[in-house]
């Protein structure tokens, strides 16, 4: 099956799988790591997978060109007064037009934004995977962006058939009398780690992966709380934080630092996505603070690596990643106390440290792995497609017929 992905992503995390020669400089993609395993996964089951993307400073569209896969990237105009009032038409129409080109038997778009216009606008067989709730980002991000987005996804939502959502959260938040989206998570990429012992040594080291500082992830409290955690616990614990506004003399250190709040805190800034998953056993436990989740990718990422987690008892899809709390310490992530008792919980009590270790790895192998979710994804196109989903593999001929070529210029890499 030939098999289209309207979506963000990092592109130079595909490169093993195109043939670029040396000294190839890639297009800079939007980001985004939710997407990679389907990617990976979906070309490991035997199908030609395509990719059509967006990027920054992109002067004309590129085509990246492996053996299974091909990536098309366009650009995206970097400033809100230009794609905002047109709700995006011209990034849409590029994916519009890579479709035409490429031909695939099904669109998978994600996120019901500027992608998903673009696959809606190809009128080809399409699966939407929505990833977020709007009114939330709204809610926490009150501004006209945010305003446009929800208008954009509204009217995604509207024009859209086949949706599936990340989370059971997801699910009931978008779902109406009409739209009913089907449950398959996110997918983490295998990456070292397994289960725990518990950490008996002075050194001990908590880690937060957050984008962005903002109330909506809220890493204030859990600064406050670390402070309450370290004086009983001793100078040997420390607070490693990563992401975007967490570098050095970056909003958080600072913030911090007016605060009193530094003391035993490393702010590490951005990582590549590649180098936190090598990093996240060298940690003991992950905080995550954040307000609202659509799903929380980083949780099932430290759970594979064996790490406890403390997260929100409230914060959307993570008591669903969490099993409940079966698989991590839920907790009223508003209060610092609540924080502090949990986090203490964990690095005072082995046998509670060393099950929640094991609980987690076992639930990622189960529900969020690479191969398991990929099969869910083919189920879903199955019925889109009206195949039968034992009779789908990558052999199958394209359907509907080839929709007529466009004649955009492209900039073919070799």
């Amino acid at each position: 099956m030939k098999i289209g992905l309207a979506t963000p992503i990092d592109i130079e995390v595909l490169s093993p799988h195109l043939n670029l020669a040396a000294g190839t400089v890639l297009p800079q993609g939007l980001g985004g790591s939710a997407t990679t395993p389907l990617v990976q996964g979906l070309l490991a089951a035997g199908h030609t997978v395509s990719v059509y993307t967006l990027g920054h400073n992109i002067s004309e569209p590129v085509i990246l060109r492996g053996p299974h896969l091909t990536v098309y990237v366009g650009n995206f105009r970097p400033r809100a007064r230009q794609h905002c009032p047109d709700l995006f038409a011209a990034e849409a129409a590029l994916v519009h037009q890579f479709i035409d080109l490429d031909e695939p038997d099904i669109v998978h778009a994600h996120w019901a934004y500027e992608f998903t216009r673009g696959a809606l606008a190809s009128g080809r067989p399409h699966l939407i995977t929505l990833h977020d709730n709007p009114w939330k980002v709204l809610r926490y991000q009150p501004d006209l962006y945010r305003v446009v987005r929800l208008v954009l996804k509204l009217w995604m939502l509207h024009r859209g058939r086949n949706f599936s959502a990340v989370s059971p959260y997801l699910v009931e938040a978008l779902r109406s009398r009409t739209r009913k989206p089907a449950l398959v998570p996110n997918a983490v990429l295998p990456a070292p780690g397994g289960v725990r012992a518990f950490p008996n040594g002075p050194r001990r080291r908590i880690i937060s992966i957050i984008t962005g500082w903002s109330e909506l992830k809220n890493v204030a409290t859990a600064l406050r709380a670390f402070q309450t955690v370290r004086r009983q616990l001793g100078p040997g614990l420390e607070y490693w934080l990563y992401g975007p506004d967490y570098g050095q003399n970056e909003a958080a250190q600072q913030w911090a630092l007016s605060e009193g709040l530094a003391e035993g805190v490393h702010f590490g800034g951005c990582l590549l996505h590649e180098e936190l998953l090598q990093c996240l056993p060298d940690f003991d436990l992950l905080l995550h603070p954040s307000r609202e989740e659509s799903f929380g990718l980083t949780l099932v990422e430290a759970m594979q690596a064996g790490l406890p987690v403390v997260a929100g008892r409230h914060s959307g899809a993570v008591p669903w990643v969490l099993e409940q709390g079966h698989c991590g310490v839920l907790t009223d992530i508003n209060s610092p106390t609540a924080i502090a008792e949990a986090l203490q919980e964990l690095l005072t009590q082995p046998a509670r440290y060393e099950e929640l270790s094991a609980r987690g790895v076992s639930r990622v192998a189960k529900h969020f792995s690479q191969a398991a979710v990929t099969a869910a994804y083919e189920r879903l196109y199955a019925q889109v497609l009206g195949y039968p989903p034992s009779t789908l593999t990558s052999d199958h001929e394209s359907w509907p017929p080839p929709a007529q070529r466009c004649s955009l210029p492209l900039l073919e890499l070799p």
